[in-house]
Parts: structure tokens; sequence; C-alpha cells
């Protein structure tokens, strides 16, 4: 939107494409919370993880915790993108990036903060009830001041969908996550390592999609085919800076875990196995996604990240295995 100029690059006084986009936000976020808690209470329920009476935490916990991550998260994504744009830099592969690694560490401490809430009972969660059923009552009446905007309209009906598919998606790489601690456990160092791994493909995918998103909003499509040939390159000058990375995670991961007894060069092994396992996968599955979602008439940038995000964080977890019997196999 700030290269089609349909938003100013400010925070204030911005258009009102901006502000729609923001509420779409808003809305999205509580929709998809409601769907997401829903799911992981089925599958918990299922797996004798929860009983029946812990439904409403499930509801309340995402909910609460994400909305306020949200409204935490949209400023500094504004401030962020506005200000790479006004310095001549390039927000597709700026933005997400160093959004991707502040929303971790927003959504953590917001969702640490609600389950010690929820914890110590009482006051304190009565006051989350509260909150809980504000929050469904504002957005309610939000969405539905804005239910005839066709922005609002489209962002809603793409978003919702999109992102719902993605949180399922999110629910499925928890249960392959928690079969496969007992792995990351045996091998010191790794259960510091999976979260790089899973935030720097996320970051690839992103960084590939937001830039084929951009081309296709400018009028730059061509042929999917014709769009790997050309993207090569750029895949290419994503992939070496990401290379280098994962020697570096490999590395900070042992430092970290040194006084566990983690080894260096298995752990550096690891981390390029996963990295050249999965880059090529995200990278073409961005570039599809992007044209799939264009050539149906939809909006790109409504579908391309959330995708990325969640099959980047299931391919992380998918290769991880491989990479640790590849390591094996030399003897590391």
């Amino acid at each position: 939107m700030l290269h089609l100029g349909t938003i100013r690059p400010q925070l204030r006084d911005n258009t009102d494409e901006y502000w729609n986009l923001v509420k779409s936000v808003l809305v999205i976020t509580v929709v998809d919370t409601l769907i997401l808690g829903t799911f992981s209470f089925i599958i918990n329920v299922i797996s004798g993880s929860a009983s029946l009476d812990q439904f409403i935490l499930f509801l309340l916990v995402p909910t609460v915790a994400c909305m306020l991550a949200v409204l935490t998260s949209i400023p500094i994504t504004s401030f962020i993108a506005i200000e790479t744009f006004n310095r001549g830099l390039d927000p597709d592969i700026l933005v997400y990036p160093i959004l991707a690694s502040i929303n971790d560490i927003v959504v953590t401490t917001y969702f640490v903060s609600v389950i010690f809430l929820v914890l110590w009972g009482g006051v304190f969660y009565s006051f989350l009830v509260l909150l809980f059923l504000l929050i469904l009552a504002l957005l309610g009446y939000l969405g539905s001041l804005m239910r005839v905007e066709k922005f609002f309209q489209q962002t809603m009906r793409e978003g919702t969908f999109v992102v719902v598919i993605s949180s399922i998606f999110g629910s499925i790489n928890g249960v392959l996550l928690s079969n496969l601690a007992p792995t990351l456990k045996a091998r010191q160092g790794l259960m510091t390592l999976y979260p790089a791994l899973t935030n720097s493909l996320g970051n690839i995918g992103s960084i590939i999609g937001s830039q084929m998103t951009t081309n296709l909003a400018l009028g730059y499509s061509k042929s999917f085919i014709e769009e790997i040939r050309e993207s090569s390159r750029s895949i290419i000058q994503v992939e070496i800076p990401a290379f280098i990375m994962h020697i570096v995670f490999g590395v900070i991961s042992f430092l970290l875990s040194l006084g566990q007894g983690a080894k260096l060069i298995p752990l550096i092994f690891i981390a390029l196995s996963c990295n050249l396992l999965s880059f090529l996968i995200i990278s073409l599955f961005a570039l599809w996604s992007a044209h799939v979602s264009f050539e149906r008439g939809l909006n790109p940038d409504n579908i391309v990240i959330p995708a990325i995000t969640s099959l980047s964080d299931t391919t992380a977890t998918i290769v991880v295995s491989p990479a640790i019997f590849l390591a094996q196999l030399f003897g590391l």
C-alpha cells in the first residue's frame, strides 16, 4: 500500500484505507483466536490434555493475549514500515523479518502474562473475563459498523480464511513439535536453535513473497514458470546471507548451551542442513501462492505472508529430523 500510494508514509492523518486495514486486522484477530481456541480445545480434549470445563480458557487466553499483542504490534509495524519507506529502503525486505522477531517477544510476553493471571485466579481471573467480554463487544460493534465497506469485506473474507487455515497448521505444528520434543532435548542446544530455524525460514519466504506481491500490484505479472526463472537470482541473493546466518545461529546456540554440554560442529551442521532442505520449498511456495491468489482475483497481501508463516514453521519442524539423521550419519 505504501508502494501504491493508498496509504501515506506517516503515522498521523493517514488515509481511510489505512484505518480500514487496522480495523480489519483487529476483527480478524478476534475471529481467528476464537476459532483457533476452539480447534485447539477439541485437539486437546481428544488427546486427553484438557477437560470440558476448560473450554472458556481456550477462548479467553488466546483472544486477550493476541488482542493486546496486536494493539502493541500495529503501531510498531506502521512505524517501521513508514521509516524504512521514507529512508528509501524497501519495506518488502525489512518489515516482516524485523516484526517477526519483535512479535515473537510481544506475543510471548502477553501470553505468559495472561496465563499467570489465570493461575492467580480470584480478582485477576475475573478481570480477564471482563476484558474478554469487552473485547468481544467492542469488536462486534466495530465489525457491524464496517460491514458495508468493500475493502473491509474483502480483507475480512480473504484474511479470515487464510489466517484460520494458517492457525490450524500452527496447531498441527504444535502437535509435531510436541512429538519432536524428546529428540530436541536429547541433543543439547537444539531447543535453543529451533526458534531461530523457524523464524529465519519465515523471513526467507516473506521477503520473496512480499517482493512478489508488490510486483503483481505494480503490474509486473508474468507466467509462473517465467517468474521462477527471473526470481532465481533474488532467491539466491536472499539465501546466501541466510546460509551465513545459520552458521551464526549454530554458534549462538552453542554458546547459550555451553554449560549443558552442547557441541559446536553438530549444531552448525544441523542448522545448515535445515536451511538447505527447506529454503527452496518455501521460496517456490511464496512465488506460487502470490501468483495463484492474484490470478483468482484475490489480494496477495492478505494471503501470502500468513500462508508462508504457517508453512515455514511446519516445514522447519519436519526437516529437523532428517537434519539430525544426517548429522548422525556423518558421526556428528
